[in-house]
């Protein structure tokens, strides 16, 4: 599982170098509770379940839109340097709100999947798992993601305490640089020796720069609970698929 905070442990040959107990280390969202595909009686080995979701594939290509246009949603910046300000303000009021605001649109779209394909595995699991003490786990599981209002809410509740001191001391070692955006202008980043501070831009839509620190433990939770309500339907499809010959 890839680190919250996108660092370098290597120089500029690749070679590793030495970290020291006052590095800035990098933060697992994980660690804060949201937790998909992981548990030893996964959803690939429960009993089949009748499946009556809220949600369906035609639903979803639905919501996306309207989840852009709600309050969830906020346009990035017009330059590097003006999505390092933000990232630096929401940093120093410790506000999920403010950081949630200062992140790239690809890392807020994988937290707009993580909250609807949670909400929707919450929902088959209250519905279709008989009671025992594997029901109550999953609804433990998916309870996150179903007690959010929206992907920014879930983003805020799953921060790790740790996760503020560590993302200051990476402001701090980047100091008063400004970002500097690779040849392709798609990309931004404040580069030392134990670590670097990535930006990114997203251009279709118009929506700007934005941090992407946190991009690549978004896009792993995204691909576990996407995986874990695909198990889910599944296991639904082939429930009805056994109903159907029972009545034959």
């Amino acid at each position: 599982m890839a680190a919250i905070i996108a660092m370098t442990s290597g120089g500029c040959c690749g070679m590793a170098a030495p970290r020291n107990s006052s590095d800035p280390q990098p933060l697992r969202i994980q660690s804060a509770g949201i937790s998909f595909a992981s548990e030893k009686n996964s959803i690939e080995r429960s009993r089949p379940v009748k499946h009556r979701s809220l949600f369906s594939l035609a639903f979803a290509a639905i919501l996306l839109p309207m989840l852009l246009l709600s309050a969830c949603w906020q346009r990035g910046c017009k330059t590097p340097a003006d999505a390092k300000a933000r990232l630096l303000a929401a940093v120093a009021a410790r506000d999920p709100a403010r950081l949630w605001g200062a992140l790239d649109l690809d890392t807020q779209w994988s937290w707009m999947t993580i909250h609807r394909a949670g909400r929707e595995s919450h929902d088959i699991t209250l519905s279709n798992f008989p009671e025992g003490q594997q029901r109550e786990r999953m609804i433990r599981r998916f309870a996150p993601a179903a007690t959010s209002e929206n992907a920014a809410q879930l983003f805020a509740k799953s921060l790790p305490a740790d996760l503020w001191p560590n993302l200051a001391a990476q402001l701090a070692a980047a100091g008063d640089r400004t970002p500097v955006v690779n040849a392709a202008g798609s990309e931004a980043e404040i580069v030392w020796p134990t670590g670097r501070l990535l930006f990114r831009k997203t251009s279709k839509p118009a929506f700007g720069w934005g941090f992407a620190g946190l991009a690549a433990e978004a896009e792993a939770l995204k691909r576990a609970a996407s995986a874990d309500l695909e198990a889910l339907r599944t296991n639904a499809a082939d429930y009805e698929r056994a109903a159907t010959r029972g009545l034959r």
